[in-house]
């Protein structure tokens, strides 16, 4: 048994759930649950946000119990370096997960999976991917759908943008929106699900990345 796996499957047993119930909320075998507890296969990212909301989990906490590091306060810009070989994946993937009903995610910026280069992208230093948990900019970004990300470019008006805020314990929260205006101190931003208009301090959300693609889910 592995941790990952003792600590779904105590949370699936404390709501009374079975592996077969469980199996069929995300329409997969019995036996694909039993990996998962047995320590013998690892949800994917999508899967893993799922987990954790309806198991009532931290999502952080099931990101380190797979196995994926949290990083500590080394700049986000950071990666690690991966030769831009023509046709091989060298853009990686952060691994996500939902930290809240706002629309709040947890990444991590150690690669889980690498991904090619587009043409836009050919060029572009330390570009990153994400898959979006939530729904909060549907229609104009779905659950699920993955976004790459140039942090080379100034943040833009009208474009999306991943806001980034680095917590204590080295913890990356991310908040996908749309970028209306650059404040003095604040980010006005906007979302499509629930439509609203707000601010995102500056002084907590210290970064804005400018979305350059997004790869339908």
């Amino acid at each position: 048994m592995s941790e990952l796996g003792d600590t779904i499957r105590a949370a699936r047993e404390a709501k009374g759930m079975s592996q077969v119930a469980l199996a069929a909320y995300f329409g997969i075998s019995k036996s694909a649950v039993n990996q998962w507890e047995s320590g013998k296969n690892v949800p994917d990212q999508r899967k893993m946000a799922a987990l954790a909301e309806k198991l009532e989990l931290d999502p952080a906490l099931l990101v380190r119990l797979a196995g994926i590091p949290v990083p500590g306060a080394a700049p986000l810009a950071v990666m690690s370096p991966v030769p831009n070989q023509p046709g091989r994946p060298d853009i990686p993937v952060w691994a996500s997960a939902e930290a809240g009903s706002d629309g709040a995610m947890v990444l991590v910026n150690e690669p889980v999976d690498w991904i090619r280069r587009s043409e836009r992208m050919q060029g572009v230093k330390a570009p990153f991917a994400f898959y979006v948990i939530g729904h909060s900019m549907s229609p104009a970004i779905e659950h699920g759908d993955q976004v790459v990300v140039n942090p080379s470019l100034l943040p833009t008006a009208g474009k999306d943008h991943v806001f980034l805020q680095t917590q204590e314990d080295g913890t990356i929260l991310a908040l996908v929106k749309r970028l209306l205006r650059t404040g003095s101190t604040a980010w006005r931003v906007r979302q499509f699900n629930p439509a609203k208009d707000f601010d995102l301090p500056k002084a907590k959300w210290s970064k804005a990345l400018m979305i350059s693609e997004k790869r339908v889910g």
